[in-house]
């Protein structure tokens, strides 16, 4: 047990050791596109609040943010370019397995699912959480119910259901999978 468990810490210190340089290009442009929008709502804040003067960061702000995240939008679709797509009957061979998981659950099911399970995530919420707890503790409680949700439903729920589809679609079956 403690072998196993040893070999699985090894796996995801390997995993976050090498990421692919794709993910990395996409976390950087979409952080910075995250970045002018979170600008924009704190300086829409400000100047309703009276700070006009404010007016300046923001154009600032927003317009560094947004060539910063042209450029890396650019260098990713460089770098998308230039590498091939993965196969399919390697995705169970993948070192990190968030991205195994999550590359399964794509093939299977599409590339819009993480936006129906994130809808799912937040309905299931609003009927769970009882709107009439104080204002602070909901403040805590509805992010971090929805994202446990949505981690559970799609590395969980999704990844149980689509993980039998992709053996039979990609490996010809369960018997065939273990025999590859």
């Amino acid at each position: 047990m403690e072998d196993k468990q040893r070999s699985n810490w090894q796996q995801i210190k390997d995993s976050m050791k090498d990421p692919p340089p794709e993910r990395l290009a996409r976390i950087e442009y979409q952080s910075h596109f995250l970045q002018m929008i979170g600008i924009t709502f704190v300086c829409i804040f400000l100047i309703y609040k009276g700070f006009w003067y404010i007016i300046f960061a923001l154009i600032f702000g927003v317009g560094i943010s947004y060539s910063q995240g042209m450029n890396a939008y650019k260098k990713y679709n460089t770098i998308k370019q230039y590498t091939p797509e993965m196969n399919p009957r390697d995705f169970e061979n993948d070192i990190s397995p968030t991205r195994r998981r999550s590359n399964i659950v794509k093939y299977v099911y599409g590339e819009k699912v993480n936006w129906g399970i994130a809808i799912v995530s937040v309905l299931m919420t609003l009927f769970i959480v009882d709107p009439t707890i104080g204002r602070l503790k909901l403040s805590f409680l509805y992010p971090s119910l929805i994202l446990t949700l949505y981690f559970g439903l799609y590395f969980g729920v999704a990844y149980w259901f689509a993980y039998p589809i992709y053996k039979i679609r990609v490996k010809g079956g369960s018997k065939n999978a273990k025999q590859r």
